[in-house]
């Protein structure tokens, strides 16, 4: 990867872009992500969810929002969000349209 796009990585991640969405955009993996932003002397950010985040992230999903639209609006992995509902007792919708009118 080149240095500005290491800078432009660095500056992101340091902003708060979801790794996900870097790893997309700058086609590398997440784990590459976080080790160029700690040799950028960035500190690497471990998010996840604390409990009253979790309780969020099932009410959203539970109130007709995707995994991946929770994930969007908490800025956590959609995975974090699943294991969020599961956790909570809550079942995972199988994929694909929603019904009309959800």
């Amino acid at each position: 990867m080149s240095v500005p796009n290491r800078a432009a990585l660095a500056e992101e991640y340091a902003e708060g872009v979801p790794v996900d969405e870097l790893a997309r955009r700058f086609g590398i993996h997440r784990t590459t992500i976080h080790r160029l932003a700690a040799q950028a002397g960035v500190a690497v950010r471990r998010r996840g969810l604390d409990e009253p985040g979790r309780r969020e992230a099932a009410r959203l999903y539970e109130n007709g929002m995707t995994l991946e639209e929770v994930a969007a609006e908490l800025w956590v992995g959609d995975e974090t969000v699943r294991s969020a509902v599961v956790a909570r007792g809550g079942a995972i919708r199988p994929r694909g349209r929603r019904p009309a009118g959800a």
